[in-house]
């Protein structure tokens, strides 16, 4: 027989147990689902041939390097703006000059973007181009349908109808946990 203390250890185990596989499971990150392939790259484009594909799954190979390459910068970029933004004495040309340099590799990604949405439309008949344009594309942008890997989202700006205007955690605001 289990005595009282190995049944109450056992249940929160459990509890644990069933609350952390919970938590990972609703976990969503950067994951290959939100990379994708030639499917969600040119989804239900008619006539796709053999070359066409090779030639679009070159263009997004070289595309997902460059555009990992200016994230990583970014990344980089912020980490001196906590340190800058944390120092003792902060030197808010140096700040100013980070938030500049964050904005331009910003900018960069958004014309690489567009360079890119370019280079697969004219690989593309004209039938084709009427597909892929009708398709919206990024993550982001508002309307956008979700895709796979990619959460709807929650009525009135947030979890559980916060509202877009309340803050999380501030003095004097409603905690919406």
């Amino acid at each position: 027989m289990l005595t009282r203390g190995m049944k109450t250890a056992l249940t929160f185990a459990i509890i644990l147990l069933m609350a952390t596989a919970t938590d990972a499971f609703a976990q969503r990150g950067r994951g290959l689902d939100r990379v994708g392939g030639l499917e969600q790259v040119c989804p239900n484009i008619p006539n796709l041939t053999e070359e066409q594909q090779q030639q679009i799954t070159e263009l997004r190979t070289a595309h997902l390097k460059e555009m990992q390459s200016k994230r990583d910068q970014i990344d980089v970029n912020r980490a001196q703006y906590r340190a800058l933004m944390r120092g003792d004495r902060a030197d808010m040309d140096a700040i100013n000059a980070n938030i500049d340099e964050r904005t331009e590799l910003r900018n960069q990604m958004e014309k690489t973007q567009a360079a890119h949405h370019q280079a697969i439309r004219n690989l593309l008949t004209e039938e084709q181009r009427v597909w892929f344009d009708a398709v919206p594309r990024g993550f982001s942008r508002a309307g956008a349908r979700p895709g796979p890997g990619m959460r709807q989202a929650a009525p009135y700006g947030g979890r559980g109808g916060r509202g877009a205007g309340v803050m999380r955690n501030r003095p004097g605001s409603r905690r919406g946990f």
